[in-house]
C-alpha cells in the first residue's frame, strides 16, 4: 500500500514537473529583438550574476543603469560587445548607464550618444544608440535626488537625436513614480509622442514603480515583462520588440 502511494505521488510529481516562471524569456524567437534593462547597482559587483543568467545572455541587447562604471575599466560579457556608456572619471560611484549588444547585432548599430547633466549630488545620465537606423534606444539613469525638471531638461537635450527615428524606446531608472497620471508620463507624451509600455507594477524591493519603458513603435509591437533578479534592489525589465 505504501509503495503504491509513493508511486502515485511520484507519477503526480512527474506530470506536474516544476517549470520556471520565466523560462519562455530564455528562448528568443527569430523575429523578435529582446532587450533586458536593469539597474544593476554596480556592474563590477554583479557581472557574474548577469553572465550566469540565461535571460540576460539570450537577449539581443542589455542596458544597465546605475552602472558605477569608471572610464579605465572594461567589462566582459561573453558574446556581447559594449556599445556606449557614460564615462565616469575617478572613483566608482552611483552613476551612469552602459549598453551591450550581441556580437551578431553590433554591425546593425549606427549612431551613438552619451550625455551627463547636473552635479555630484543631483545628476542624470543618458546613453543611446540606433539599431538599423529604424529604432532609437535611449537608456536613462536619474539620480534619486534629481528633480523632475532636471530629468526633463536632460531629455530635451537629446530630442533631435530621438526625433530622427520613427520608432523609439526610452527606458531605464527614472526614479520618479510611474503611477497613473504622473507628470513624467504627460511630459513624455507631449515631447516625444511616447506612451508607457511597461506594467504599473513594483520594480523595486521597496515596491516603487520607478523603472520603466516608454515607446513610440509602429503597430505597438512591444511586450514588457518584469523579471526577477537577486543582483540588486531593482527588478529587470525584459522588452520584446517584433522586428521592424
Amino acid at each position: 500500500m505504501c509503495k503504491q502511494k509513493a508511486k502515485s505521488k511520484l507519477q503526480k510529481f512527474i506530470e506536474n514537473f516544476f517549470v520556471p516562471k520565466y523560462q519562455f524569456l530564455r528562448i528568443v524567437p527569430e523575429n523578435v529583438i529582446q532587450i533586458t534593462l536593469h539597474n544593476t547597482q554596480s556592474i563590477r559587483k554583479h557581472i557574474t550574476t548577469i553572465v550566469w543568467d540565461q535571460v540576460f545572455m539570450n537577449s539581443n541587447i542589455v542596458t544597465l543603469q546605475e552602472s558605477w562604471a569608471v572610464d579605465n575599466e572594461s567589462y566582459n560579457i561573453p558574446d556581447f560587445e559594449e556599445i556606449s556608456r557614460n564615462r565616469l572619471m575617478g572613483r566608482s560611484r552611483a552613476f551612469g548607464t552602459i549598453n551591450f549588444c550581441k556580437l551578431t547585432v553590433e554591425p546593425r548599430i549606427t549612431d551613438r550618444i552619451e550625455i551627463e547633466n547636473g552635479n555630484s549630488n543631483n545628476h542624470v545620465e543618458i546613453s543611446g544608440f540606433k539599431l538599423n537606423n529604424r529604432l532609437t534606444i535611449i537608456n536613462i539613469y536619474n539620480n534619486p535626488s534629481s528633480s523632475l525638471e532636471l530629468l526633463k531638461e536632460t531629455l530635451l537635450e537629446v530630442k533631435d537625436f530621438i526625433d530622427e527615428s520613427e520608432n523609439i524606446l526610452i527606458l531605464g531608472d527614472f526614479n520618479h513614480e510611474l503611477k497613473l497620471g504622473n507628470q513624467l508620463e504627460s511630459f513624455m507624451l507631449q515631447s516625444f509622442g511616447t506612451r508607457l509600455f511597461s506594467p504599473r507594477e513594483s520594480t523595486t524591493n521597496a515596491r516603487t514603480v520607478i523603472d520603466g519603458v516608454f515607446g513610440r513603435i509602429e503597430d505597438y509591437n512591444v511586450e514588457v515583462f518584469i523579471y526577477e533578479s537577486y543582483a540588486s534592489h531593482h527588478k529587470p525589465l525584459v522588452i520584446r520588440v517584433n522586428e521592424l
